[in-house]
C-alpha cells in the first residue's frame, strides 16, 4: 500500500571540502511536488570535511528534515562514504551523486514518477535502472560553445538480463557507470560488495560487479546526472592518473577477484563482468604504455602486472595479453596517444571490417 511515507529514491552525496559546490547539487532535488518530494531520502556523507560543507547540509536538513540528512564519518575515500551511505539508505532503490555534480531537477520528478509507477505494478521491479547522463564542461562555461557533452544510452525499456546488455553493450555503455545506474537497495545489499577504501576507481567496481549479479534491468533514457568536468587537459589528466598507478591495480585486482563468483552469476553476467572488467584493464595499459610520454618508464611494471593477471585468471589473461602485445610494440615505437587514437585506431577499425 503505497504511503507519504514510503521513499522511493534514495540519494547519497559522498562529501569531502566539497563547499564550493555543495549547494548547486543539494538544491537540485527540491522538486516543485511535496509528495513526490518526500519520496527522496538524501543524505550527505561527511567524509571528514574541514571546510564548511557540514554547515552547508545543514540549511537544507532545517528546512526538509524528512528529506535531507548528514552522516559524519571519519575520512576514508569516496568508496568509503557510499558503503556507510548504503547502511543507512532508506529508499526502494538508489543512486550516488558526487557533492560537485548535480541533478536535472526535472528529469528527477519524472524519475520519482517512473520508479513509482513500476513499484506500484511489481514490488522490486528492477535489480537495476540505466539511465543517460551528461557531461558539464566548464571550459565552455563563458564561451559560445555548447556547454554540454550528451552521454546518452540508446536503448529504453525492459526488462533485460546481463546477457541482452553485454551483447549490446555500446547501446547501454553510458549507463553502465556510476553516473548512469540506479540500483534496487535490496539487490544491491544482496551482492554483498564492499567497494575498496581510499583509493579512486572504485566507481568501477560498483558500476561492474553488481550489475553481474542482475537479472531485472530496465533502460530509461533520460539524462538525469549532471557530471562537472573540470580541467579537460589532457596532459593534467595524463599526469594525474600516472600518480595513482597503485589505485588502478588495486582495484583491476578486486574486479578479476569478483570473477571466483561466476557461478551465482545471472544469466550473461559471467560476460558483462568479463567484457566491461578486461576494457578497464585496456585502458590501464594504453594510459601506461601509449598515452604516458615517457615511453621506457612503466614497462617492466606492465610486465610484471600482466603476470599478475595470469596467475589470477587465465581467461582473462588471454584477453589482454593480446592488447598487451600490441601496446609493448607501439611503446617501443614510441607512437603518440595522438597518433594511436587519430590514426591508428581508425586504421585498426578497417581492416578489421
Amino acid at each position: 500500500m503505497e504511503t507519504e511515507n514510503k521513499k522511493i529514491l534514495s540519494i547519497i552525496i559522498p562529501t569531502y571540502n566539497a563547499a564550493k559546490f555543495l549547494d548547486k547539487g543539494l538544491s537540485s532535488f527540491i522538486i516543485d511536488d511535496n509528495f513526490l518530494l518526500n519520496m527522496l531520502d538524501i543524505i550527505v556523507v561527511n567524509d571528514g570535511s574541514t571546510d564548511n560543507s557540514v554547515e552547508i547540509a545543514q540549511k537544507y536538513v532545517n528546512k526538509y528534515p524528512d528529506v535531507y540528512r548528514i552522516l559524519n564519518k571519519e575520512n576514508g575515500g569516496h568508496g568509503s562514504a557510499i558503503n556507510e551511505g548504503v547502511k543507512i539508505i532508506k529508499g526502494s532503490y538508489f543512486k550516488v551523486v558526487d557533492a560537485d555534480d548535480w541533478v536535472n531537477t526535472d528529469v528527477l520528478k519524472e524519475t520519482i514518477c517512473y520508479l513509482k509507477d513500476n513499484e506500484n505494478k511489481h514490488e522490486n521491479f528492477a535489480d537495476a535502472v540505466l539511465m543517460s547522463y551528461r557531461s558539464y564542461v566548464l571550459q565552455r562555461e563563458n564561451t559560445d560553445e555548447y556547454p554540454y557533452d550528451d552521454k546518452y544510452i540508446t536503448k529504453n525499456g525492459g526488462p533485460y538480463n546481463a546477457g541482452y546488455v553485454d551483447e549490446h553493450l555500446y547501446d547501454f555503455w553510458w549507463g553502465l557507470s556510476l553516473h548512469g545506474v540506479i540500483y534496487n537497495t535490496q539487490f544491491y545489499r544482496n551482492t554483498g560488495l564492499t567497494l575498496s577504501e581510499g583509493v579512486f576507481y572504485e566507481d568501477q567496481e560498483f558500476s561492474i560487479i553488481p550489475m553481474a549479479y542482475a537479472e531485472s534491468i530496465y533502460a530509461y533514457d533520460k539524462a538525469l546526472y549532471e557530471y562537472r568536468v573540470g580541467d579537460v587537459n589532457q596532459s593534467v589528466s595524463i599526469e594525474s592518473s600516472l600518480k595513482r598507478l597503485d589505485h588502478y591495480e588495486k582495484v583491476i585486482m578486486k574486479l578479476i577477484e569478483a570473477g571466483r563468483d561466476a557461478e551465482h552469476f545471472s544469466i550473461g553476467g559471467k560476460q558483462l563482468w568479463f567484457d566491461k572488467t578486461s576494457k578497464f584493464i585496456n585502458d590501464y595499459l594504453q594510459l601506461c604504455l601509449i598515452r604516458n610520454t615517457d615511453k621506457k618508464q612503466l614497462r617492466k611494471r606492465m610486465k610484471l602486472f600482466v603476470s599478475q593477471i595470469e596467475k589470477k585468471n587465465t581467461d582473462m589473461y588471454k584477453c589482454v595479453n593480446k592488447n598487451y602485445k600490441v601496446f609493448c610494440m607501439l611503446n617501443k615505437m614510441h607512437m603518440s596517444d595522438k597518433v594511436y587514437q587519430n590514426y591508428f585506431i581508425r586504421l585498426l577499425h578497417i581492416v578489421r571490417h
